[in-house]
C-alpha cells in the first residue's frame, strides 16, 4: 500500500537515530536538508525502510531510508510513507510549512501551492500539538469570506470546519475534532477570497 518494506526497529534514543534528514536527488524533496530532534524522545526507534515500488525521499545521516513516496498501482493513488515524526523536524513552523506543502503538491497530484499570505489576516492556533480541542484564533481587517478546512497527508478533506462570511475583528473558533479521527498530521487550510494561511497542526489521541 505504501510501497515501502520495513527493515528495522532503530535504536533507543540514547544510542540515537536520525540526527538529519537528506531529500534524495531526483526526487519531490530533493536539495532539501534537515535537521531533527537527535537523542530526544521523538528519536527513540525510529524505523528505517527500504523502497518496495515506492522511492525513498529522505534519508538520515547514517544512509538509512526514513521516507519513502509511491505512486500506487497503476498510479491509482499516492501516499507518503514517513518513519520520523514530522513535528520533530527543526527550523520552526516555517520549515514545516515548507515541507507540508511539498508533500500536499505531491499527494492532491496538481501545480506547486503557493501559500500567500493574506495582509488582512492573522491566525493563532493553541494549542499545536492538541486533543481534545484547537483553539482558532483569527483576525481580519476587511469583511470576507473564510474557509476553514482540515486535510490529511494524503490530501482528503477530513473536516470543513467554517465556510461563512466572516465581519471584520478578532475571531476565535474552538473546534473539537470526531473521536474517529486519529492521531497524525493534518494540514489546517484557511482560505479567503485574497490568500490562503496554512498550518500543520498534530492530533494526539
Amino acid at each position: 500500500m505504501f510501497g515501502c518494506t520495513y527493515l528495522g526497529d532503530g535504536e533507543p534514543r540514547i544510542t540515537g537515530n536520525v540526527q538529519s534528514l537528506t531529500g534524495q536527488p531526483g526526487t519531490i524533496v530533493a536539495g532539501k536538508n534537515y535537521s531533527y530532534l537527535y537523542k530526544k524522545l521523538p528519536d527513540n526507534y525510529v524505523d528505517y525502510i527500504g523502497a518496495n515500488g515506492g522511492t525513498i525521499i529522505f534519508k538520515s545521516q547514517d544512509g538509512k531510508g526514513r521516507a519513502v513516496n509511491y505512486n500506487g498501482a497503476n498510479n491509482s493513488y499516492r501516499s507518503i510513507h514517513s518513519a520520523f515524526i514530522f513535528g520533530a523536524i527543526r527550523g520552526g513552523s516555517n520549515v514545516r510549512n515548507e515541507l507540508m506543502r511539498i508533500y500536499l503538491n505531491y499527494l492532491l497530484g496538481g501545480p506547486e501551492i503557493a501559500e500567500v499570505l493574506p495582509s488582512h489576516l492573522s491566525v493563532n492556533l493553541y494549542p499545536n500539538p492538541f486533543s481534545d480541542q484547537l483553539k482558532i484564533t483569527f483576525s481580519l481587517s476587511n469583511p470576507d469570506l473564510i474557509k476553514v478546512i482540515l486535510y490529511n497527508p494524503a490530501g482528503m478533506v477530513v473536516a470543513k470546519i467554517v465556510e461563512e462570511k466572516i465581519a471584520p475583528g478578532e475571531h476565535q473558533i474552538i473546534w473539537r475534532p470526531d473521536r474517529r479521527l486519529k492521531t497524525g498530521l493534518y494540514l489546517l487550510w484557511i482560505e479567503t477570497s485574497r490568500g490562503v494561511v496554512s498550518r500543520p497542526v498534530i492530533l494526539l489521541r
